[in-house]
This record gives structure tokens, C-alpha cells and sequence, in this order.
């Protein structure tokens, strides 16, 4: 299963899509007042090129442009899928000395952007529906602060224009957009719920498992019995900790208004990483007489993303393989076809089918026990990872070959960081 994606999803990406659709007419196309809203982007930073574009799911159109013929473009070479992904500007004033952008097909390939600086188009249900945007086939110094002001005023103009017209069309009717707002609301519970269940199903399988020690009812050998009980505790402990750093980070990033959940960026040591992730599974592992292994390629000394949410979708995976493989599990981190970073989960079991992994993009629903969580029949662990996956604009996949299966994590290659010095 492979995809050349190269750009990143909102957490709340079906709603913002519904957002689009509602209040966005393409018939506004060439409009006079975006139109010129475009030429005054161009002449505020001296480029051959601006656009007001409208990111669709796998392409972008643009209400207006300038010094460029497309009518559309592909989202893999819309560096503008990249501007959406935050409320501030991006500003690239030379996209070969950023890393998450050197390797970006809009750069490498026609038109080879150098210079890019954009304002994300903000409506007012907190949804970002495109970006105003000047571009250049040059670098170009930084822009000053002031033209950065002025370019988020435009795209503020072009909010209130395209708000106007919609309640024009609606008869100032906002029930469609309050109910893609509620229901944007709703997808976030759940994911969020979902989040916090995992490491939650982790600390009670430890907790569990002690206590079976405890009562006779799990039989553990004389010589290793100091040693699991010190693995259960850890666990338990780790397991913890992760919970209550998901609620802080769920605190400090998320914007409540239209549901979405932003990434935290850091950069994490490959082995530590691959370690935490494994440690608070191990025991339950080790009890069924299985071993579970971590392994870091020499080119991968450190993963550059959100590591509450890695470890998250990684402990998913490693937890289902733990639940529903055989034989001993490997967690490794590598580079793969590409130059793709590659966090993969393998074991001796049969492994998920291309179906089951297509189907982890379903969204989640509301509510659920701990023991029987399921989208459409899966376990939450492939779900859970696929949207974390796209949240750094990344995919599931899933592969066998004659002694293993495995389900992975394929992250774009500038996230394979550099360990600071």
C-alpha cells in the first residue's frame, strides 16, 4: 500500500471541508474585490505571483491569483496545505534552508518556490479554508513585521467578503454552519476520549495483572518475581504520566471553538523514544510468554514530531499486536523508500489486511467501554494511529512478507531529526 502524500491533515479535516463547501461559492472565482486583494499582496513583498487560494482534500483553487496560469493545483505541491495548519503566517524566506520544505515537490519541481509567506483565511467559526499568499522563484529577506500585519488584515478583508456573500445566498441563515461546528465538537470528544483511553487501558492491564499475581491467579517463577513486580509498577507509573501529559497537552493545545487538536513539535531521541513506548506494555507481554524489542537505525538518531501523540499512536499499535499477533513484537524506526521515515510495528501474526488499514480512517464515534471500542469492527489502535499519522502528514500502511507482518507509521523525511549538540 503506498502514497506520495506530502502534506498534513487538520485534526477536525472533515468539518473544515464541510466549512469550505458552505460558505466558499467557486463560482467566486476572478472576484473584483479578492482579485484585488491579490495585486496588493504581490506589490506589498515584491513578487511575480500571489494567491487567494481555497484548500480543497486533495487540491487547491483559487479565488484569485497573480503571474500564475493554473486554475487549480494538486494538494502534494500546495505549500499553502501547509499554511492552513496554524492561525499564525508562515513565512519562508528561503524554503531550501527550512527542512520540513527543501524536499516539498512545490520546490523541487516546477514552479521551485523559494519565497513563500502566507496568512491562513480564518472564518469566523475558527475553521481555516485556504491562505492569502505572495510567492517567488527567489529568496527574499525577511519580510518586517509590518507587512506581515498587513497581510493578515487582507486575509481578515477576505474572511468578511466571503462571510457577506454566504449570508447573502442564505438568507443570513447559519444553521448549516453552526451544525458542522457542533458536530466538529462532537469528533473531538471522541477522539480525545479515545486518546486518553489508551494509556488508561494500559495502566488497568498492569493493574490487573499485579493483582493476579497477588491472588495466585497469574503464576509468575520464583526468580522472576522481584523483577515483574517491578516492571507492573513501572508501568503503571508510566502509564500514568502519559495520561496526565495528554490532558495538559489537550489543555494547551486545542482550540475548542471548531474542535481541532494541534501538534506540540520537539525533537525526541530515537531510542529513549522507541523505549518509553514499549515499557509500560512489557509486562503484559512478558506474561504471555512473549518478548517485545525496540530497534533504531543509524539513520534515524532522532524523530522530529509531537511525542505524546507518537508514543500514543505507537503504543496503539504495539498494544494491538500485543492483543491480537503472535510471537515476539519489534518496534523500528527507519528509513524506508523515499526517504521516508518509517516507525514500524512487527510481529509473527497474521497481521491487518489493505481493507482494515482503508477503514481506520473512519471517524470515531462517541462513547463506547474500555473492553469493546471499536470503528466498524476495528480495535481503536489502528484508527487512533492513522489520525495521528496525518496530523503529521504521514499515513498507516501495512505489509507482510514470509517470517513477519506489520503495520507502520510513514512520516515525510525531514522528521527523521538531528539530535542538538
Amino acid at each position: 500500500m503506498q502514497s506520495n502524500i506530502t502534506f498534513p491533515f487538520a485534526s477536525n479535516e472533515h468539518a473544515r471541508l464541510r466549512e469550505v463547501r458552505e460558505v466558499v461559492d467557486p463560482e467566486q472565482r476572478g472576484d473584483r474585490f479578492v482579485q484585488k486583494i491579490a495585486e496588493r499582496v504581490s506589490n506589498l513583498f515584491g513578487t511575480p505571483s500571489s494567491l487567494v487560494s481555497v484548500v480543497e482534500s486533495d487540491h487547491q483553487w483559487f479565488l484569485a491569483k497573480t503571474g500564475i496560469d493554473l486554475e487549480t493545483m494538486p494538494r502534494d505541491y500546495s505549500i499553502c496545505s501547509r499554511a492552513i495548519m496554524s492561525d499564525q503566517p508562515l513565512i519562508l524566506p528561503d524554503t531550501l534552508e527550512h527542512p520540513e520544505f527543501a524536499n516539498h515537490p512545490a520546490v523541487m519541481l516546477s514552479p521551485k518556490v523559494r519565497f513563500f509567506v502566507g496568512a491562513p483565511i480564518i472564518l469566523s467559526s475558527g475553521f481555516r479554508v485556504g491562505c492569502v499568499c505572495a510567492i517567488d522563484v527567489s529568496p527574499h529577506d525577511t519580510p518586517s513585521q509590518e507587512a506581515i500585519q498587513e497581510l493578515q488584515e487582507l486575509a481578515d478583508q477576505v474572511v468578511t467578503h466571503l462571510e457577506r456573500q454566504h449570508a447573502s445566498r442564505s438568507g443570513g441563515s447559519q444553521s448549516r454552519r453552526d451544525q458542522i461546528v457542533n458536530d466538529a465538537r462532537q469528533d473531538f470528544l471522541a477522539l480525545v476520549g479515545h486518546e486518553f483511553r489508551t494509556p488508561l487501558t494500559v495502566l488497568l492491564g498492569n493493574a490487573k495483572l499485579l493483582a493476579g499475581y497477588f491472588s495466585g491467579e497469574v503464576h509468575i517463577e520464583p526468580q522472576q518475581r522481584d523483577e515483574f513486580t517491578h516492571r507492573s509498577l513501572a508501568a503503571i507509573v508510566s502509564s500514568g504520566d502519559h495520561l496526565h501529559r495528554l490532558i495538559e497537552r489537550v489543555i494547551h493545545f486545542a482550540n475548542l471553538q471548531n474542535g481541532e487538536l494541534f501538534l506540540a513539535e520537539e525533537t525526541i531521541p530515537c531510542s529513549d523514544f522507541l523505549q518509553s513506548v514499549v515499557e509500560p506494555v512489557e509486562p503484559v507481554v512478558i506474561a504471555e510468554q512473549r518478548t517485545v524489542e525496540t530497534r533504531c537505525s543509524d539513520e534515524v538518531p532522532a524523530i522530529h514530531g509531537d511525542g505524546e501523540q507518537l508514543l500514543l499512536a505507537l503504543s496503539s499499535l504495539v498494544v494491538n499486536a500485543a492483543k491480537h499477533g503472535e510471537g515476539d513484537i519489534e518496534l523500528f524506526a527507519g528509513l524506508g523508500e523515499g526517504h521516508k521515515l518509517r516507525l514500524t510495528c512487527a510481529d509473527q501474526g497474521p497481521g491487518c489486511s489493505e481493507e482494515q488499514i482503508k477503514r481506520s480512517g473512519q471517524p470515531f464515534s462517541v462513547g463506547g467501554d474500555l473492553d469493546r471500542r471499536s470503528v466498524s469492527g476495528l480495535g481503536l489502535g489502528l484508527p487512533l494511529a492513522n489520525k495521528i499519522a496525518e496530523l503529521h502528514g504521514g499515513m498507516l500502511q501495512t505489509g507482510k512478507d514470509t517470517k513477519q507482518s506489520w503495520v507502520e507509521i510513514v512520516l515525510p523525511g525531514w522528521r527523521c531529526g538531528a539530535l542538538a549538540r
